[in-house]
């Protein structure tokens, strides 16, 4: 067995009801004054996020709420964060939302103790020193892991990439995981969350960096994937399958955090960026393309995702048992009524080049199993067109 590390400092508190001890919390370690982060949309006006605000309020904290977080936070909307937190001066920070809420919440948080801009951090112009103020994640979607994680993702418009930022410094003090939260959740949302949640899963299991605990919960989460997305996308009030998506994006992100993401991810980055596809969406898009690729050259970690999505593979061979792992995903991403290929959400063919340049200079592309140059990335893209 090879050395490995392994780490995670965010205390997790999880369970129905939780977020009604947020509170107490709170009060207990002091905070006076919270900065909330939330998006644009739906969590707005959330009656959860609603509810929460009032029993701080009526804790005694002072409460300021930035509710401005886009899909795919830009570098526009971290820097405004920033200055409102300067402004504010708050002692602790509480993200409401999905992953970009909790990304948003982290680049805002690092920037402001760090100082500069976040572009400084992107573009790897500065470095990270110090950590910020207390931030607590409150999920309400289960597919990012963001509130267990070090990575922010941020978009650059101008440039049109999405680009990751992650240090052990950037962690949240604490995730408050609370199904309940869920059960609100669109079936289209709830559908490309979990997806996203499998990948992260899935490249994290397959992962060069993967190690002996990493893939316990890899592992354990596509199991729960497999088991509980469908009857969480059909029956959103259903709260044991929002539970156990819930901790199984937990549990992907926590495996993610240290055995690291892949060329998924590299691909979907661009096309997030590029064409405002959904971050989710486009994971699930590429995700059976590049584990076919990672298949031909052989990979016996398909075996096992093959097995906990539940497929029969005892009587088969190898080869052909290691397929089944793609059989699987492309069965879920149809039942769950998730784009088949790039040409589903009019993606044009000929951004084929921009796609994969851009993929090329992704941090984490040497981490995937099979080690991917352009010319693979244009394979596997092209695949992902229909054109095969």
């Amino acid at each position: 067995m090879n050395a490995f590390s392994f780490g995670i400092s965010t205390k997790v508190v999880f369970g129905r009801d939780v977020v009604k001890n947020l509170a107490p919390i709170c009060k207990d370690k002091g905070f006076t004054k919270i900065l909330v982060i939330t998006g644009r949309t739906s969590t707005k006006n959330s009656p959860h996020l609603q509810a929460l605000l009032e029993q701080l309020e009526q804790t005694g904290i002072q409460v300021q709420l930035f509710s401005e977080v886009e899909a795919d936070p830009s570098v526009e909307t971290v820097e405004q964060g920033v200055c409102i937190l300067q402004e504010f001066q708050a002692d602790a920070m509480i993200a409401f939302g999905g992953g970009s809420p909790m990304d948003a919440a982290k680049s805002i948080n690092m920037v402001n103790a760090n100082g500069g801009s976040i572009r400084d951090y992107l573009y790897g112009r500065r470095t990270i020193t110090k950590s910020g103020i207390p931030l607590i994640c409150i999920p309400t979607t289960a597919g990012t892991g963001s509130e267990v994680t070090a990575a922010a993702v941020t978009t650059d418009k101008q440039k049109q990439q999405k680009i990751g930022v992650s240090h052990e410094l950037m962690m949240p003090l604490l995730a408050i995981v609370d199904p309940v939260i869920h059960t609100s959740m669109p079936s289209g949302v709830t559908a490309a969350t979990g997806i996203d949640a499998l990948t992260h899963a899935v490249e994290a299991y397959v992962a060069v960096r993967a190690n002996p605990i990493t893939d316990g919960l890899a592992i354990q989460a596509v199991k729960l994937i497999g088991s509980n997305l469908l009857t969480a996308y059909s029956h959103g009030d259903d709260l044991e399958a929002r539970s156990n998506m819930a901790l199984a994006s937990l549990m992907a992100g926590a495996a993610f955090t240290n055995a690291g993401l892949g060329a998924v991810h590299g691909i979907a980055h661009p096309i997030g960026a590029q064409f405002g596809i959904s971050h989710g969406v486009a994971n699930g898009i590429m995700l059976p393309y590049v584990l076919d690729y990672y298949w031909q050259a052989g990979n016996e970690k398909l075996r096992d995702i093959a097995v906990a999505l539940g497929e029969d593979i005892y009587q088969l061979p190898d080869k052909e048992a290691q397929r089944r792992a793609i059989v699987a995903v492309n069965t879920l991403k149809k039942d769950l009524a998730i784009p088949a290929t790039l040409a589903d959400v009019q993606i044009p063919a000929d951004a084929l080049e921009c796609i994969c340049a851009d993929a090329a200079t992704y941090r984490l592309l040497a981490n995937s199993p099979r080690q991917l140059a352009i010319d693979d990335l244009r394979i596997i893209v092209a695949n992902a067109f229909g054109n095969h």
